[in-house]
């Protein structure tokens, strides 16, 4: 049978824009290797590969994909032993319960009702940078890989099974035990495997035998994983996760998915002393679970300890009559806190409420949140929220009274507890325009101390626009912004058109190929060392010097040029409607990042 490793390779070979680095390793050799004699004559002994810096090739393996990582592991031994952590870092399982039809799948995307869940990880767009497995059989592969190579398995840090892709809302019924019993994961091993395999695991390893799950594979697998850090879950009920808990001591970080008909299972938390990460995503319909669920870390006391607390609802489509299902997760906490002048949350770093609808009251909300969590302490805050500054969407329909508009926000009603602010993430709310980006401008106004922002709002005409280019270019500690505005992204998809398509003839040029799918995922987590969408990176690979004229341009034309932190401080990367920039200082110019290919190109000179 192959090692997980030889399939790593095999994968590897297919690929054939990928660079051989074995022969390239080979060419610098022989390159170098005169001029290597000369200098070791003078300068003294040889530098043993044995010898060679560990965090050198670490740093050499975060910047290529895996597949590379696994050719050079196999260029020798000693280089095997130093760089094959890095294989095994990161594994991530896909939903082994995709759809298999591929024009329903595009159907689904054409007409929004597909979800892609992937979307929701830290990883998806990094499928390069860690071990992807894509079927059963591959899990398997790796499960004998681990237990036949117990190294291999120390090197384990995260496991991530998502759902990548859920099945069309018209074919799927909700989840419940009778669909979950039809997982994948509950099917026995002897569904995947020849006779002939199962007779030489048998052999190998006397305690598989052939009517063992896939689950029972996984659960396996966690014994030999005794460095697992990060498990990442949201394929999994209640029923299942409790299982997985009672296999990871060392865990730090969960996220878990709380489903509509999932029933509560008190989760075996006593052990876990070390989590301080916790991601809850949850459905509609599960208050009463979420309950339980906050009781229960409480009872162990993990609560306490957490550094970071993400809620993500899975639902966005809301009205003023929708239910704040979220705080149902806090409500048994105030009732245990009566009477206490401890904060709950008395660890907490950072929060994240994703999709929460507030409604109308979010200033009570917000008062009993601030008895649990000690938000003076808070230094990263993410809001992605729905909520009612006033009686109406429109603002003609609110009251003159500030206190009853604007200030009638989450963000308004938060700013005075947060001291200690350094990052912060502000996304649209389904609130009236006008008081969100009121209620952003005073934020800003009132935080200078920002390290790091990502705003996407719309700012609506050009006064609001000048009055926010101001203030963020008074922000003197910013390190990184990612900013988002549909006022003027409007007004740059006119002139990406003008210029590619009217002024230079670029008739292929495709607005929504080449900016506005990259947009809408950067808009989702901005990153500022890469660009996601191929279609994107390669067109400005080819278009690269184009590109630099237009935003050289249209960086003068809008202010922007006033965001690029020139002096002493201020902000050296950026990214603006879904393109990166830097700021290098030494040599006192505006960089644009092209791709990961070419790097980063001078833009402007100051």
């Amino acid at each position: 049978m192959t090692s997980f490793s030889r399939r790593c390779s095999s994968a590897a070979s297919s690929h054939e824009d990928k660079p051989n680095l074995e022969m390239l390793m080979h060419k610098v050799q022989r390159s170098t290797s005169h001029h290597h004699k000369k200098c070791l004559k003078k300068k003294g002994k040889r530098l043993h590969l044995k010898d060679f810096p560990v965090n050198i090739l670490d740093n050499i393996c975060s910047n290529v994909s895996i597949q590379d990582i696994v050719s050079l592991s196999m260029t020798c031994s000693v280089l095997k032993k130093k760089v094959e952590p890095n294989i095994y870092k990161h594994v991530r399982i896909m939903d082994l319960d995709y759809i298999a039809d591929e024009e329903e799948l595009i159907i689904q995307k054409h007409f929004g009702n597909f979800k892609d869940e992937a979307l929701e990880t830290e990883s998806w767009w990094v499928y390069h940078n860690m071990s992807s497995i894509v079927d059963a059989k591959s899990v398997l592969l790796l499960v004998y890989n681990v237990l036949t190579n117990p190294s291999h398995g120390k090197y384990i840090k995260t496991i991530e099974i998502n759902l990548a892709l859920k099945p069309s809302p018209w074919k799927r019924s909700k989840d419940s035990k009778a669909s979950e019993d039809e997982l994948i994961w509950n099917s026995t091993i002897d569904y995947f495997l020849s006779p002939e395999e199962l007779g030489y695991i048998a052999h190998q390893l006397s305690f598989i035998n052939s009517k063992m799950t896939m689950f029972d594979c996984l659960l396996l697998l966690l014994d030999y994983t005794p460095n697992l850090e990060n498990l990442i879950v949201s394929k999994f009920s209640l029923r299942y996760v409790s299982r997985l808990l009672l296999k990871t001591p060392n865990l730090r970080q969960l996220k878990i998915m709380v489903y509509e008909n999932d029933d509560f299972m008190e989760l075996p938390l006593k052990h876990l002393t070390k989590l301080t990460k916790l991601r809850l995503k949850f459905q509609e319909n599960t208050e009463n679970v979420l309950e339980k669920i906050a009781c229960n870390f409480s009872d162990y006391d993990v609560l306490s300890r957490l550094e970071v607390l993400q809620l993500k609802f899975d639902k966005t489509d809301f009205n003023h009559l929708s239910a704040p299902t979220w705080f149902s997760f806090f409500t048994p906490l105030l009732k245990k806190k009566d009477g206490k002048q401890q904060y709950v949350f008395s660890s907490l770093k950072k929060l994240e409420l994703k999709d929460c609808f507030f409604g109308p009251d979010q200033s009570e909300l917000v008062s009993n949140l601030v008895k649990l969590i000690p938000f003076q302490q808070i230094e990263w805050l993410s809001l992605q929220i729905y909520e009612y500054s006033h009686k109406g969407i429109k603002h003609a329909d609110c009251s003159t009274n500030d206190e009853l508009n604007y200030k009638n926000t989450v963000l308004s009603c938060l700013s005075p507890h947060m001291l200690n602010i350094h990052d912060i993430r502000i996304n649209p709310t389904k609130n009236c325009k006008d008081c969100q980006i009121e209620s952003v401008l005073s934020f800003l106004q009132e935080h200078h101390k920002l390290k790091n922002i990502w705003l996407s709002t719309d700012s609506l005409n050009k006064d609001n626009y000048k009055k926010l280019l101001s203030i963020l270019a008074g922000h003197k500690s910013l390190q990184r912004l990612a900013f988002f505005d549909e006022f003027i992204n409007s007004k740059l998809i006119n002139n990406l058109k003008n210029w590619f398509i009217f002024e230079h003839g670029i008739r292929d040029f495709d607005i929504f190929k080449f900016y506005e799918s990259e947009v809408l995922r950067q808009d989702i987590d901005p990153l500022f060392d890469c660009y996601r969408i191929d279609e994107f990176k390669n067109f400005n690979e080819r278009e690269s010097d184009l590109l630099a004229l237009f935003w050289q341009q249209f960086l003068n034309e809008f202010g922007l040029i006033s965001l690029m932190g020139k002096g002493d401080g201020g902000t050296s990367e950026l990214k603006l409607f879904g393109y990166n920039f830097k700021v290098d200082r030494f040599r006192k110019v505006i960089l644009l990042y092209i791709s990961k290919e070419v790097g980063y190109v001078d833009l402007v000179y100051y």
